[in-house]
């Protein structure tokens, strides 16, 4: 039998001398089911400075280090195509694989080196065997017909709770913790509101859902995705599901909707590689199916919730085929804020945090900063002060503008934060600024003592009762201010409600008639999503889960 090599290397000098071989352990792009667990199995390849494959050697993760050796020696003997010949030289990327080459052949040269040939061999794989890595029926994940029955049930009663019917678009995110199985403040999105791809989607948290977005918006622009690890449960017909599903339906009598209400989870690893479920997912979607079916018993608070109404919470003890699991629900999503030993030095940590530069862990940002601000208002220097918010905007701006933190942000940049940045982005009246200069100043007091701030004292001398004239001046001054302020300030004069999407959607309609006219305005236009107030760190965290909202914020 004639084998056709996969060309991916550069070719060498048919008068070199050396006889180069490159070899490597890499995981391949699919999944093997049907033997427990699902898994991605490893393969150590062996190629010629051609980048045509002399051998290879499959196994499970983990063990084909120690089988290396013995690889080599059987492809020298036996290649996959041409004449048995020995390499006079193997360059591999793995220190771990190097060692163990050269015990095995101590005649033989081994260096170790960066293995490109090996990464375009791996993109052919990608290409040709895909990544679907679908089992063939629900029998494939290694459960028994009870258990899958178990799911059918929750995911029927999922579908006619129908939730894509209630949360208003994929971008209003639930929170959902399940302590049991390591998931804590997991981001999960309701799809389906156009009638179609029902379902819901699970990420570990709000930083792989926004880069789910990118992702997305990567395809569209044509350019190479970064793709997040994610798990979803979705509804179809039965030609959206793999094509011995609908038989075994029918032969086990799974609860079944109707004949577009196929339910099928699939898991996706980073790197475009999906999966099917293990058992454990299986349980995590049962019992994350019967929660949402929970939450769904008051439809109308959970409208309100993401039209800015209360917060909707539910911890509920879902019945699954592996027992009760304990799941919790928030909408719409608001991260937890890590919590912090009283003695952890806050201030030192934001420091710390600013060496990263653009990189900086805005997560852990706000988590630093609620608690800042948690202790700021049990200190007798906050006492007597009426609006605490100047504090957390502050700090925000501090990072989002000026990448500094309040632990690092010297007098200078107060300064002008405080004189130019505010007057400019934040939408508050020139009466209040008197309160937010009060405020920054019991804020900077507090840091001295608690904290030690170095510059607490050169940042205290500038907030004098001539600050107050200063930043009430820039706050009056309208050329300061910025396209979206100026509409929000604008529209708060006319008497419209500008912290409401319906107040900022009808003032927008009411200017566009008074500078364009009747025939010009637009009905199905959406206002854009111009600074409110300023917000509470947990605010912040809440309205990360609509993009443009979190854009603006950064």
């Amino acid at each position: 039998m004639s084998v056709t090599p996969i060309r991916a290397g550069s070719r060498r000098s048919k008068h070199s001398k050396i006889v180069e071989w490159v070899g490597g352990i890499t995981t391949m792009p699919a999944y093997v089911t049907g033997e427990g667990e699902p898994y991605q199995p490893e393969v150590l390849l062996w190629l010629d400075a051609e980048g045509a494959i002399l051998g290879t050697a499959t196994e499970r993760p983990g063990e084909l280090l120690a089988l290396a050796s013995r690889s080599l020696s059987e492809t020298i003997a036996r290649p996959m195509y041409g004449k048995p010949h020995s390499p006079t030289r193997v360059r591999v990327s793995s220190e771990e694989l190097a060692a163990a080459l050269r015990e095995g052949h101590p005649g033989l040269e081994v260096v170790c080196a960066p293995t490109p040939e090996l990464d375009a061999v791996l993109a052919h794989m990608q290409e040709h065997l895909g990544s679907s890595g679908e089992p063939p029926s629900y029998m494939s994940l290694g459960l028994e017909p009870p258990a899958i029955a178990s799911f059918f049930s929750a995911a029927a009663a999922l579908y006619k709770a129908a939730p894509w019917k209630v949360v208003p678009d994929d971008e209003c995110l639930i929170a959902v913790t399940v302590e049991s199985m390591g998931l804590r403040d997991a981001a999960m999105s309701v799809i389906g509101q156009m009638g179609e791809s029902l379902g819901l989607i699970l990420f570990s948290g709000l930083d792989d859902f926004e880069a789910y977005i990118d992702m997305a918006e990567a395809f569209e622009a044509g350019e190479e995705p970064v793709v997040p690890p994610h798990f979803s449960i979705s509804f179809g017909g039965p030609d959206e599901v793999p094509e011995a599903v609908p038989a075994e339906v029918r032969e086990h009598g799974w609860e079944l909707v109707s004949k577009k209400a196929y339910p099928w989870l699939m898991a996706v690893d980073a790197g475009l590689v999906t999966r099917p479920a293990d058992p454990d997912e299986v349980t995590l979607a049962e019992a994350v199916a019967r929660a949402m079916v929970a939450l769904m018993a008051d439809k109308k608070a959970l409208r309100a919730a993401f039209e800015g109404g209360p917060p909707v919470a539910l911890t509920h003890g879902a019945r699954t085929h592996d027992g009760f699991v304990e799941v919790t629900l928030r909408a719409p999503y608001v991260r937890t804020p890590k919590q912090y030993a009283p003695d952890h030095d806050l201030v030192a940590e934001l420091a710390a945090l600013r060496e990263a530069g653009p990189d900086m862990d805005h997560e852990e940002r706000a988590d630093l900063e609620a608690e800042l601000t948690r202790r700021f208002l049990a200190s007798p220097e906050a006492e007597g002060l009426a609006d605490m918010e100047a504090c957390s905007f502050v700090m925000d701006l501090a990072a989002t503008h000026h990448g500094e933190t309040i632990a690092t942000l010297q007098p200078s940049g107060l300064r002008q934060l405080l004189f130019q940045t505010v007057p400019a982005k934040v939408s508050v009246r020139a009466a209040d600024a008197g309160e937010i200069i009060a405020e920054c100043r019991a804020f900077y007091a507090f840091l001295k003592r608690e904290f030690g701030l170095a510059q607490a004292d050169a940042c205290l001398a500038l907030l004098d009762d001539k600050a107050v004239a200063k930043l009430e001046a820039g706050l009056s001054d309208e050329s300061n201010f910025s396209p979206a302020k100026a509409f929000v300030m604008a529209g708060a004069r006319a008497g419209f409600d500008m912290n409401s999407q319906e107040g900022i959607e009808a003032w927008l309609a009411e200017s566009q008639g008074q500078l364009f006219g009747p025939a010009s305005q637009s009905p199905k236009r959406r206002a854009p999503s111009p600074p409110k107030k300023p917000a509470t760190n947990a605010e912040k965290n809440k309205q990360k889960a609509k993009r443009k909202a979190s854009k603006k914020k950064r």
